[in-house]
């Protein structure tokens, strides 16, 4: 689909708290120190009441939906871009034919525990709408020493898929690891198959062609649909390192491992069912469920005994 990139593009930034009151405050702290205060931000949370979340979305200029049960990561962004549209629709005015309902061209999701460290929003979108080939894009993503996280990686296939499940954790350096992180390859700007949800950016028109989230996944691989869609829908997941956020990562999910655990093992039996649809795939499913049920029953058996799921 066409799109022309406007002079000044208009994005807003959505992110997802499920009791994230102790790392919110940074989050939009750094993000208004380095965007100003007139970039829209909404603050779905899927734990209301809890650790003052709609007071901080109110001290920094934040819209703030509370959903009254947690529908998941997906679906709580998907909110945030609903509730973008409704005060769109209470504002009124007019917007170029390539922006969204929401008036918007680009949205950036992220989650509540990144920090922001220069203006981020505006620059990637300004590469995003540049090129028409581009659905999404994501930045450089620091972990909080300073290394970089793996944000921009393949889309998992048999081979790399199991590999790095059955290895990933014990022989770091795996040859199936490294292929599906693309682990060497930060440095440079570049196609991936799927981009991070903790920080990326699609565009307003793709995510309102692909249908946005897949509301499905509770937690843990939406990310990895959402760029297998925008793959098979002909856009680009482009990875730009040239900006840079830190993310301390799973401030939340540490406090509950089982339930984490089981929830990834049901997310990738998702996905893969997904990537490998069709009568003649189904042998190859079978085998694929199998093996993600027993990791995830070896993996669940290590996290109730306090060791790292």
């Amino acid at each position: 689909m066409p799109r022309s990139a406007p002079s000044q593009p208009k994005a807003a930034v959505v992110t997802v708290s499920y009791g994230s009151g102790e790392v919110l405050e940074a989050f939009l702290a750094s993000l208004r120190q380095f965007h100003g205060d007139a970039l829209p931000v909404v603050v779905v949370d899927n734990k209301p009441d809890h650790e003052n979340v709609a007071e901080l979305a109110e001290r920094f200029g934040a819209s703030y939906v509370a959903l009254p049960e947690n529908p998941g990561y997906g679906a709580g962004m998907d909110a945030g871009v609903r509730a973008l549209t409704v005060e769109r629709g209470a504002g009124g005015g007019s917007s170029p034919s390539t922006r969204s309902a929401s008036g918007h061209d680009a949205y950036f999701f992220c989650n509540p525990d990144v920090r922001f460290a220069e203006e981020t929003v505006l620059s990637l979108a300004r590469v995003m709408l540049a090129d028409p080939r581009i659905g999404s894009i994501g930045p450089r993503v620091l972990n909080d020493d300073g290394t970089v996280y793996s944000s921009a990686r393949n889309i998992p296939s048999v081979r790399t898929g199991i590999g790095h499940a059955l290895f990933g954790k014990l022989w770091k350096g795996n040859p199936w690891s490294r292929a599906y992180t693309a682990a060497a390859d930060h440095d440079g700007a570049r196609a991936a198959g799927w981009l991070s949800g903790a920080a990326v950016m699609v565009g307003a028109d793709v995510y309102r062609e692909i249908g946005g989230w897949d509301d499905a996944y509770f937690m843990y691989f939406e990310d990895v649909d959402l760029g297998y869609r925008i793959g098979l829908a002909g856009y680009e997941n482009r990875y730009e390192p040239s900006v840079a956020v830190t993310h301390s990562g799973a401030h939340s999910t540490q406090k509950h491992a089982a339930v984490v655990e089981r929830a990834m093992t049901e997310s990738a039996i998702r996905f893969m069912r997904k990537r490998y649809a069709g009568f003649w795939a189904a042998p190859l499913r079978w085998a694929i469920v199998l093996g993600l049920r027993v990791r995830g029953r070896l993996r669940l058996r290590t996290a109730r005994h306090g060791e790292p799921a």
